[in-house]
């Protein structure tokens, strides 16, 4: 998925409305916790790239930078060894993906299992931007040219943009679904 399709409101399938007690709805609200920090470190790379366009920093600490994001780690960690058609899933997706959304779908409610499936793909785009940030900063390290630094500031920008999207549709769509139904975040 393009960062565009990622934040394609009108595609995005809605969850079903839910009638939450405070309890509920504070349990509901754990993803969002989670998403803050994954946020907090999207704000430190665009600040540090705010600090390189301003010569306060130096193109090469970019990529240690992005490479050192939890982000960035987890989707490391578990590889690309199928090369282009296999994506890597970071733990924060694969999380969901295999714990958090499951528990969701048996409740069976097909409207909710439309949100979960969107989100699925919007997750394998993300991890995309992901790694293609990480390249363009890997190719300012051992080029700190003006050009190499924009086309690494327009990846970043792309992938802020559709990370917060992301997060907000998540958080809109399925909190609620978890508070309702007591799943663990």
């Amino acid at each position: 998925m393009t960062p565009e399709e990622i934040a394609d409101d009108v595609a995005r399938p809605r969850a079903p409305g839910f009638t939450l007690d405070p309890f509920q709805e504070l349990n509901g609200r754990g993803l969002a916790a989670i998403h803050r920090l994954y946020l907090r470190d999207l704000s430190a790379v665009g600040a540090l790239m705010g600090d390189i366009r301003a010569g306060l920093r130096q193109p090469g600490e970019l990529a240690p930078a992005v490479r050192g994001m939890p982000m960035a780690q987890n989707l490391r960690l578990f590889g690309t060894a199928c090369g282009a058609s296999c994506r890597a899933i970071t733990t924060h997706h694969q999380i969901k993906d295999f714990h958090l959304y499951p528990q969701l779908e048996v409740q069976g409610n097909e409207v909710l299992n439309a949100v979960l499936f969107r989100l699925r793909q919007e997750h394998r785009g993300l991890e995309h931007l992901i790694e293609v940030l990480a390249e363009a900063a890997d190719a300012l390290a051992t080029d700190p040219s003006p050009a190499r630094f924009d086309a690494c500031a327009e990846r970043f920008a792309a992938l802020d943009r559709a990370v917060r999207s992301h997060f907000r549709y998540e958080e809109d769509e399925i909190g609620p679904a978890i508070g309702y139904y007591g799943v663990r975040v």
